[in-house]
């Protein structure tokens, strides 16, 4: 029989270099890579590399999340972040450069990032791209992707790229689109 380490012992034990949790993560200095499976939770510092991992807490990264054929509860990103093939199923806030392909956003997103490229992806919600500088900031949606709430941008200078059959289906505030 397994037993079961409590949600902060995981937490710890995830932070603790040459670490493992459950067998799915495996971290050293400034370095996680999960693959399948269950985690309760995730926190790390520096690269973070997900293959086929469900978290079923929160989510929080200071560093560069790569994410695969994942599941996420709620992400709270500060660096950059790419998800493929990837669900979430609460709010996101990714504080860096944004790209999302044949990804789902079943909540808000927010980002803090010049440039936000998502592709045949779908945010069921708002879209909220905070001040940053410069000013001028593009959210890309390519090859299908959906907005079904409204694209925020809080300097009023933004821009929202549609190609391939994309669409916001609420209004963009602060910005204008620019089909292509």
């Amino acid at each position: 029989m397994k037993k079961k380490i409590p949600q902060i012992a995981a937490v710890a034990l995830l932070a603790l270099g040459g670490a493992s949790y459950a067998g799915v993560c495996k971290s050293l200095p400034g370095n996680m890579n999960c693959g399948k499976g269950n985690v309760e939770s995730l926190e790390a510092n520096g690269s973070v590399n997900l293959n086929g991992t469900n978290v079923l807490g929160e989510t929080v990264i200071n560093g560069l999340l790569m994410a695969e054929d994942s599941n996420f509860n709620g992400v709270d990103v500060n660096g950059n972040a790419e998800f493929i093939q990837c669900s979430i199923n609460h709010d996101a806030l990714v504080k860096g450069a944004l790209k999302a392909s044949s990804s789902k956003f079943n909540g808000s997103l927010g980002v803090y990032s010049n440039a936000t490229r998502l592709i045949n992806t779908l945010v069921d919600g708002d879209i909220h791209v905070y001040h940053t500088n410069p000013a001028k900031q593009v959210v890309y949606l390519d090859n299908f992707s959906r907005v079904t709430g409204n694209v925020v941008f809080d300097d009023g200078q933004g821009e929202v790229i549609l190609r391939g059959q994309s669409k916001v289906e609420g209004k963009i505030i602060g910005g204008n689109a620019v089909s292509k």
